[in-house]
């Protein structure tokens, strides 16, 4: 089989078992995001690495839904709170102190929850986040790679109310061409079921009767006005 089918065929049918094995609970966290939306809550967001792109696919794109925001380190380089050899190394992952810096730069609320994505949801950052979180009454949905997370005796999960399985192998490859390994499964699949969720939360706003907080593309007429009027009551809380 040619090379490029046979990944093609590997990645529909991983993103087939995640929509089967994680759509009830895509139903839920769904749910729990326009319920925290409603109340003029903000979906908090943190990844990083490839574990971003899951942040980056629900935060402020056009066709997605208004009230997300995305912790990031740039934020804190930018104000020289931490050190960016540190960040591009993973140090910074090691010091769970780092949580009062994101608090001193961003406008966050009671409010709010959080959508915390680690692949093995062991990093001390991650995890001191969410015992805060915890500890305020907020809630908390981890994204992991479940076989990883077993694995290597991963904390994120004790701290969540909800989680999301990347529904990778571990490790996390997709193909082996001769002896090498070549390629992943789960950024990809997670990045669709992040999209997924985009959907199951516009339908839990119409299903409720409200209107959805959907952004619009820049290229279309009346974009930043439409788009300002559903950030502006956030008071910066957004983007």
């Amino acid at each position: 089989m040619d090379i490029k089918k046979q990944y093609f065929e590997l990645v529909k049918d991983r993103i087939s078992f995640s929509y089967e094995s994680q759509k009830d609970k895509l139903k839920k966290v769904a749910a729990m995001f326009g319920e925290c939306m409603d109340k003029q809550g903000v979906v908090q967001l943190f990844g990083y690495g490839h574990c971003e792109e899951f942040v980056n696919e629900l935060n402020y794109r056009a066709g997605g839904i208004a009230p997300f925001h995305a912790y990031k380190f740039r934020d804190l380089i930018l104000k020289k709170l931490v050190n960016n050899d540190d960040v591009v190394s993973g140090k910074v992952f090691e010091n769970g102190d780092v949580v009062s810096l994101f608090e001193q730069v961003y406008q966050l609320d009671d409010r709010d929850m959080y959508v915390l994505v680690s692949f093995a949801g062991t990093e001390p950052l991650m995890i001191e986040l969410a015992k805060k979180c915890k500890a305020k009454g907020q809630k908390v949905v981890g994204v992991v790679n479940k076989k990883t997370y077993d694995r290597v005796g991963g904390k994120l999960l004790d701290y969540c109310d909800e989680y999301l399985d990347m529904c990778g192998d571990d490790p996390d490859i997709a193909l082996h061409i001769g002896e090498t390994p070549v390629g992943q499964l789960s950024s990809t699949v997670t990045n669709v079921m992040a999209q997924m969720l985009t959907a199951e939360v516009y339908n839990w706003f119409v299903e409720n009767g409200k209107p959805a907080p959907v952004l619009l593309s820049a290229n279309v007429k009346g974009a930043d006005i439409h788009n300002n009027s559903l950030t502006d009551p956030y008071e910066r809380r957004v983007r």
